[in-house]
């Protein structure tokens, strides 16, 4: 018997043959949670049927092995059904359970997820100090409901929602991720870590902002270079890839590090944005290890990327790619559509640009724009003259179109979607940095 399972759901079905080509990075929001219980003396198993078996009866199976006293379970839109399907059947094996769901789906619509018998209580936000909390009341008798912050839950058939809890100021306090709870064979990329929380841009299309309450901290170099030195000895993956939304925003900070993994002679793998760099800046990285970086262009036209708030001009990308590029570095860049403001005019520009940058040697990739609960762009689609086309949430995979706009129909969508694709260095279990 374990005091606290933690499970990340399986992919939509029809995701499920590609799952080792889209789940590429352990699940690192989870593993927090669970090191922060372990540091203080909770049981905890950790399960990712993302990545492992699916089987629903393996599932099962699973539960009634663990008989855990408490089921965390995270939730991104596209995985929520099969959350709630995991929330049933830990009820069904024993209704003594508590069913605990957060993660960035719920965060925004806790109210529609109570209305689940099987869900018990959502965490909003981050979920270290609010889980240690929970299974304090829940496992020791500490504490009261009412009292825990950051969460909704049922009182006699109402809905509860606790005030929010403060984001975490000092993120070197949390010990580092419980990677060893989980199979870090079958990721393709086991050697990830977030070295920042939240990001300091305000794009429409992004929930980032929403779910660090618009803040962005950051640990220190030290920590950081901590646990890389922690995972070379422990498990020495190939490769580290920094996942942050962005990592160079601080350039004396990211040259610290950067500095460390010099030392270290380790390679390394980041996202970034086309106006946080420059070419000294990327020399730097590269010497200390780095060999590929991500930039987020998402459009290839002004106008579209202004109304986006994506505070970059072609320029910016331009240059970015070009210095990367000449520097060796494996370039990749992202698009999406449609936007708000897109037309087929502006998608052609897209579809220019992106070939532009296939030229300066940059590897392209284009996703479908979705709008996810707690974004600029879900809260106010009507304004923006969107209209959410699908009511199934396993449609909300970044491949499956999902939206339409003022201009485009949701034909004319598909098509733009699918003839740039044509022209994408990698569509569907995309694997930039193997």
């Amino acid at each position: 018997m374990t005091e606290v399972m933690l499970i990340q759901p399986p992919l939509p079905d029809r995701l499920l043959p590609y799952r080792k080509e889209i789940v590429l990075c352990p699940p690192l929001g989870l593993c927090y949670i669970a090191s922060n219980l372990l540091a203080h003396g909770f049981d905890v198993n950790v399960v990712d049927l993302a990545i492992s078996d699916p089987n629903p009866e393996k599932v099962e199976f699973e539960i009634r092995r663990v008989q855990p006293k408490i089921l965390g379970i995270t939730a991104s839109t596209c995985t929520y059904k099969k959350a709630l399907e995991i929330a049933r059947k830990a009820k069904q094996t024993d209704p003594g359970t508590v069913t605990v769901v957060g993660g960035p789906h719920v965060t925004f619509v806790a109210q529609e997820a109570l209305a689940h018998p099987e869900i018990d209580l959502v965490v909003r936000n981050e979920g270290e100090m609010t889980m240690l909390e929970l299974c304090r009341l829940y496992l020791r008798g500490e504490g009261s409901l009412d009292r825990i912050k950051g969460i909704v839950y049922r009182n006699e058939g109402r809905v509860v929602n606790n005030p929010s809890r403060h984001l975490i100021s000092d993120l070197d306090q949390l010990p580092f991720p419980a990677r060893h709870l989980l199979p870090l064979d079958l990721y393709k990329i086991p050697g990830t870590l977030i070295t920042s929380r939240g990001c300091p841009s305000r794009c429409i299309f992004c929930a980032a902002e929403a779910m660090s309450g618009g803040t962005y901290r950051v640990r220190s170099p030290s920590n950081v270079l901590a646990e890389i030195d922690e995972m070379k000895t422990q498990y020495n993956p190939p490769f580290y890839f920094i996942a942050d939304d962005t990592f160079t925003v601080l350039h004396d900070r990211t040259r610290e590090i950067c500095a460390g993994l010099k030392r270290m002679r380790v390679r390394w793998v980041c996202e970034s944005r086309a106006n946080f760099v420059n070419r000294e800046f990327l020399r730097e990285m590269v010497e200390s290890g780095c060999f590929c970086i991500q930039f987020g262009v998402e459009s290839g036209s002004q106008v579209v990327l202004n109304s986006l708030r994506k505070g970059i001009t072609r320029d910016h990308v331009r240059d970015a790619v070009k210095w990367s590029c000449e520097l060796g570095l494996r370039t990749f860049c992202t698009f999406m559509i449609p936007h708000p403001e897109d037309t087929l005019a502006t998608i052609a520009e897209t579809k220019r640009f992106m070939l532009e940058l296939k030229a300066l040697g940059a590897l392209v990739i284009v996703s479908a724009t979705t709008p996810f609960p707690g974004t600029y762009l879900w809260n106010h689609a009507n304004e923006l003259g969107v209209r959410i086309v699908s009511d199934d949430l396993e449609d909300f995979d970044l491949v499956t179109p999902t939206m339409v706009t003022r201009k485009l129909t949701l034909d004319q969508v598909s098509a733009a979607y699918e003839d740039l694709a044509s022209i994408s260095s990698e569509i569907l279990g995309v694997q930039p940095f193997g």
